[in-house]
């Protein structure tokens, strides 16, 4: 819980960096900002660091809202939640130059990583006082108090004491090092990203916004090729995910998404094709639920090694507590049937239209495309979507924010030992990047 509260912490600053402190700072755009000393403080061994252009990003955020959408509501919104967060005191100076650049990175340690963010500050005193409180991590300051590191440790099974922590932060801010990002690679970049002995080796990734898209490319040098030998996969329909790179650690992931399955050894996934249109609740049955849930996918699984994915189902047990019945065929969800196809010994396809099936080598690692609103489509009764909206309040102003875009595409291809990434995320005519991604972020917020 500590480790994941940290976590969240950071996540929060991030989150308040890009969207809402943006606007709160905009009074002080042409102010001088402070001179960029953070970036020198990188870790010498982080694998991943990364740059954020705090005021290019906060002069396109005010342009946005302020003069191309000229969107009341957002803006309403923002006023109100400054106001009313500052009444409770939720709201603290942190000492933070927004108008600089920020640095984030990533580094090993013992069995885990150090996420850390390095900021330039404008008050010390500020910074030490109250980023704790707000984040809720552990942070430090440098020797000439221009600079400041808020640090976060994850581990799947070590925890490090604050105490440890704050010798790591100090370590941090006692030694300089080489500026990874002092030859910018783009001058349109808000963030730039570089990998170093990752899992696809060295390499940049420039992300950027034009023409109400933000997007982002980068080529990478591997050590080695990754293999990509998959036989099939899905023809693209709604929100299509193939992917033919799935992490070692895939079947504790997997056992937690599908709990009611047999604890049995599956051997290891190479990839996966999957195609999702939405979610139906449909009321009914006298199962632990009281409802079934059918989600309306299509998935093809490639194992390495053969398996009897129809007998593993068919012996599991506990499908009744959950409205699940099987057959010869595959599952029974409530009236929706799901078949279970084997295309080899070491590959299956699920779901409710077989169709879509193509049998051909998928060209790519990796590749998302679609449309991301039928991720959170969910169809039944009026009470079932009440029900969903009390659940999660975050499901309307989520499902807004994806109706919101265009298109969803990234793709991650190989040619011998250089991988190429890119992708984009196109908004729709009348829609605008900057604004609806602050709308979200403050109907997170409650707003």
């Amino acid at each position: 819980m500590q480790t994941q509260s940290r976590f969240k912490g950071l996540l929060a600053i991030l989150i308040s960096l890009l969207f809402i402190w943006g606007l709160f700072y905009v009074s002080s755009l042409f102010l001088k900002s402070s001179i960029n000393t953070n970036l020198a403080y990188f870790p010498s061994d982080a694998e991943i660091t990364m740059r954020i252009d705090g005021k290019k990003l906060v002069k396109n955020v005010a342009n946005d809202v302020l003069f191309t959408s000229k969107d009341q509501v957002v803006l309403d919104k923002l006023i109100n939640y400054i106001t009313q967060e500052s009444k409770d005191g939720s709201v603290k100076k942190i000492g933070i130059d927004f108008l600089s650049e920020i640095g984030v990175f990533v580094k090993p340690i013992k069995n885990g990583k150090i996420i850390g963010v390095l900021v330039n500050l404008k008050s010390p005193k500020d910074f030490k006082e109250n980023a704790p409180k707000i984040t809720n991590t552990v942070v430090a300051i440098s020797e000439n108090d221009n600079v400041g590191v808020l640090i976060s440790y994850l581990s799947p099974n070590e925890i490090l004491t604050d105490t440890d922590l704050q010798k790591i932060a100090n370590a941090i801010l006692h030694k300089k090092t080489t500026n990874p990002f002092l030859n910018a690679t783009s001058e349109n970049a808000l963030v730039e990203i570089k990998a170093n002995n990752t899992t696809f080796g060295k390499g940049s990734i420039i992300i950027s916004e034009e023409n109400n898209a933000f997007t982002f490319e980068s080529t990478l040098q591997a050590k080695k090729g990754i293999p990509n030998n998959t036989t099939y996969c899905l023809k693209p329909s709604g929100l299509h995910v193939s992917c033919a790179m799935i992490p070692d650690n895939y079947l504790a992931a997997f056992e937690q998404v599908f709990p009611i399955l047999n604890k049995e050894q599956f051997p290891k996934i190479k990839a996966i094709s999957w195609n999702y249109q939405g979610l139906n609740i449909q009321e009914g049955g006298t199962h632990n639920l009281g409802f079934y849930v059918q989600p309306m996918t299509d998935m093809l699984i490639e194992f390495e090694k053969p398996f009897h994915l129809n007998k593993h189902i068919q012996y599991t047990e506990n499908f009744d507590k959950w409205g699940i019945k099987t057959n010869k065929k595959g599952l029974v969800i409530g009236n929706q049937s799901y078949t279970i196809d084997s295309l080899s010994p070491t590959s299956y396809f699920i779901g409710v239209n077989a169709s879509n099936l193509i049998k051909r080598k998928n060209p790519y690692l990796l590749n998302i495309e679609g449309d991301m609103e039928d991720l959170l489509k969910i169809s039944g009764s009026e009470s079932i979507s009440t029900f969903v909206e009390m659940i999660f309040p975050a499901f309307t102003s989520s499902q807004d924010f994806f109706k919101s875009i265009e298109n969803t595409s990234i793709q991650i291809e190989q040619k011998g030992t250089k991988i190429k990434i890119k992708g984009k995320l196109k908004f729709k005519k009348n829609k605008y990047s900057y604004t609806e991604c602050l709308r979200f972020m403050l109907a997170l917020k409650g707003y």
